[in-house]
């Protein structure tokens, strides 16, 4: 398996399951100018990341990328099976992170997209932080008396939070704010298969580890 991803983004979920996974994979990280390339575009015409190809062929989306990633690997563990209770919570965050909070994101990092004057950037952003807390406000409230975002053992919703949250820790309110968010990511940036993805993509944790 192939997956196409960049430093710091939502690629960094796939990047981190397909450790856990721990089968043989290989990773090729791709600039603006690469994602937009016609040799990559054949792979996922919107020319952007994440993408794995294998002998399925190409497959884009992280929430369908993690959910195949789930079926095919049941003997990771890295989320509920088909036919089981956990599985409607599966499909709940995954969508919610990938549909709601993800999209929040958009307008603080490309606002022109959100208004024509450049002049009004600044109150795009707000508002995109705004709706970013709300949305953190609610996987907050999730995780209270939860270890991981679906109970007891991690899986791949963690790992789809672990980039977007990363993002948010320069915010005015900032993730660090959500005390249950802030010790997900801790553990997650203390797990070796992450540090391990941190080392492949040239980045840091945004949390300080414990020495």
């Amino acid at each position: 398996m192939k997956l196409y991803s960049a430093p710091g983004t939502c690629g960094t979920a796939m990047h981190i399951v397909l450790e856990w996974i721990g089968k043989p994979f290989e990773v090729e990280h791709l600039d603006f100018a690469g994602m937009k390339s016609p040799d990559y575009l054949k792979l996922n015409p919107a020319g952007v990341v994440p993408t794995i190809v294998d002998e399925d062929g190409p497959l884009s989306e992280g929430l369908a990328i993690l959910l195949k990633l789930v079926d095919e690997n049941p003997e990771a563990n890295i989320g509920p099976a088909a036919g089981t209770a956990g599985r409607n919570q599966l499909y709940r965050w995954l969508a919610f992170l990938s549909a709601t909070l993800h999209p929040f994101f958009f307008p603080y990092f490309m606002p022109s997209r959100y208004h024509a004057d450049a002049e009004q950037a600044p109150g795009v952003k707000v508002a995109s932080q705004i709706r970013v807390a709300s949305a953190l406000d609610v996987i907050e409230a999730n995780l209270e008396g939860k270890r991981w975002m679906l109970g007891d053992q991690k899986s791949v919703v963690d790992a789809f939070l672990y980039p977007m949250a990363n993002w948010a820790y320069g915010f005015d309110k900032p993730t660090s704010a959500y005390p249950n968010i802030d010790r997900v990511i801790r553990q997650l940036a203390a797990d070796p298969a992450v540090q391990s993805v941190h080392e492949a993509q040239g980045t840091s944790p945004k949390v300080e580890l414990a020495a």
